[in-house]
């Protein structure tokens, strides 16, 4: 018996932390932008419904075709498991993606934008602010370059915009993680 007192308690401690609510972060502050459509979207549209970050641009030549891909590949798994969320692309470079930009980008991964909004509209300054404050993420555009340095993560965010966690997309078990992630905010 005393042996399996150990792990029994094991056992309990590991079922009792499945079931804890995920831990709320930082709360981000206010926002409406422009989508790809030209419309005015931010926290009013997002009210009450769990969404996705990121940040990427149009003319990136690295990074960025890789993260929204993958951002298209977990819009249909989400879709595909019947979870309502909301995908939001911040672009990094609104100087360059206006609507159209945007609009004519998303076209090369996907033909549903109808929960992904791709957003711009807002001075670099204000985006380097908002990415630095918000998100605690970096963005940072260099006069020399056509090219923007910035975090490459994904952010979960609950109904209320509450930052719930930070995922990897390099890491080959995010998609399960935020799943399963996802599950518990309901």
């Amino acid at each position: 018996m005393k042996r399996l007192l150990p792990i029994l308690l094991l056992s309990i401690l590991l079922l009792a932390s499945c079931s804890e609510p995920l831990e709320r972060g930082k709360q981000v502050r206010s926002f409406s932008f422009t989508d790809q459509n030209g419309d005015a979207f931010g926290t009013e549209q997002l009210k009450g419904k769990p969404w996705i970050a990121d940040f990427v641009f149009t003319s990136c030549t690295t990074i960025c075709p890789t993260l929204t891909s993958e951002f298209a590949s977990l819009q249909n798994l989400l879709k595909k498991e019947g979870i309502d969320v909301q995908l939001v692309s911040f672009s990094v470079d609104s100087e360059v993606d206006d609507p159209a930009t945007l609009k004519s980008y998303i076209a090369n991964f996907t033909t549903d934008e109808t929960n992904w909004h791709l957003l711009t509209g807002y001075s670099q300054q204000e985006l380097e602010a908002f990415a630095r404050e918000e998100f605690q993420t970096f963005v940072l555009k260099h006069d020399a370059s056509t090219q923007v340095v910035h975090g490459t993560n994904f952010y979960l965010m609950d109904s209320e915009g509450y930052i719930m966690k930070e995922y990897s997309f390099s890491n080959e078990t995010y998609q399960d993680e935020l799943l399963k992630d996802l599950k518990r905010l309901k």
